[in-house]
């Protein structure tokens, strides 16, 4: 397993997804059971298909409100310090990264995810220098902010970190519940105008976008979810094949093919971590009734093995449904 880092060389591999029509899978791994999970389907998939390399994101949030992961650790470990927190997270990164003959065909870009610009954990996090170098990527999260405000806050970000780390950000504001109330937006207000994102990119710098394509992601309903194919291919006209594709758990097959719509990454997370907490509770349920768990499900290594297995099912199946449509039109 090779990490890849350095900005010029994330770049390639980003622009090499976005013209092949074949998005980097970036999921989430805030445990190391989930991150050997993504790591042995990557591996899978490389092998099923005899490729020599599949690069993969594997990333984090920091306290992202939404699921703040590298803070949850923080507090779990009793450190309380996302600084620790990213060190012992980029640990365990490196120690899979010493396993070459096992995971031997992956490359992985570590990422952060959602780094939260209004916290100043998180934009201390974002700036420190160490913590840039050890990122592939880094999305600057301003979305809480008016349009103005995000392209002021995230422009200077570029400016400070752009030349040592590849920069994500959001183009648009995402509205809280009571605002969204009050001013009685429905989904379609809230989708990425492909003009209004153009001038985002221009006016910032940033590398890849997040827009709103009708995902869960930002979702305020409980409406059918409609990816907006027609709107990303769109916004690709505009700026290029450097979207970021957020909110995908409930898409299924539905992503075959977004490579094709100028979507270069493709983040996932909540439908991996559901489905193995599931697994857990499944092997549980199993067990006698009204007696302890015997050890062999109790202990640590049980769980780890049971939530690995899923997230490396997951991973593969994801990997095999994007490439799939390139195959298909091989």
């Amino acid at each position: 397993m090779k990490i890849i880092r350095e900005r010029n060389e994330v770049l390639k591999r980003l622009n090499e997804a976005g013209s092949g029509g074949v998005p980097l899978l970036c999921p989430n791994a805030e445990t190391p059971d989930e991150m050997e999970g993504i790591l042995l389907g990557a591996q899978h998939h490389a092998v099923a298909r005899d490729l020599p390399r599949v690069v993969v994101g594997i990333g984090v949030t920091a306290s992202y409100p939404d699921h703040p992961q590298l803070g949850s650790l923080a507090m779990g470990a009793g450190q309380g310090s996302l600084d620790e927190a990213a060190r012992s997270w980029l640990g365990w990164l490196e120690v899979y990264s010493g396993r070459k003959a096992l995971f031997d065909r992956v490359e992985v870009i570590p990422f952060l995810d959602h780094g939260w610009a209004p916290l100043e954990a998180d934009r201390n996090l974002m700036d420190a220098p160490w913590f840039q170098e050890a990122m592939g990527i880094i999305m600057f999260d301003a979305s809480l902010y008016e349009f103005e405000e995000n392209v002021r806050l995230s422009r200077e970000y570029v400016t400070r970190a752009g030349g040592n780390v590849v920069v994500e950000a959001c183009p648009d504001k995402v509205y809280e519940r009571a605002e969204i109330e009050r001013r009685q937006l429905g989904e379609s207000a809230m989708l990425s105008n492909p003009s209004r994102v153009r001038k985002f990119v221009e006016l910032t710098g940033v590398d890849l976008i997040v827009p709103n394509l009708g995902t869960e992601h930002r979702t305020v309903s409980h409406d059918p979810l409609d990816y907006r194919r027609d709107l990303a291919q769109e916004i690709s006209k505009r700026v290029g094949p450097i979207q970021a594709l957020h909110g995908t758990s409930s898409l299924g097959n539905r992503l075959r093919g977004v490579g094709n719509d100028g979507i270069c990454k493709v983040n996932f997370y909540t439908a991996m971590a559901r489905a193995a907490s599931v697994a857990v509770k499944t092997r549980w349920e199993e067990a006698p009734p009204g007696q302890p768990l015997p050890i062999s499900l109790a202990c640590g290594s049980a769980i780890h093995v049971s939530r690995r297995e899923v997230f490396a099912q997951k991973t593969k199946s994801i990997l095999d449904l994007l490439t799939s449509s390139t195959e298909e039109g091989a």
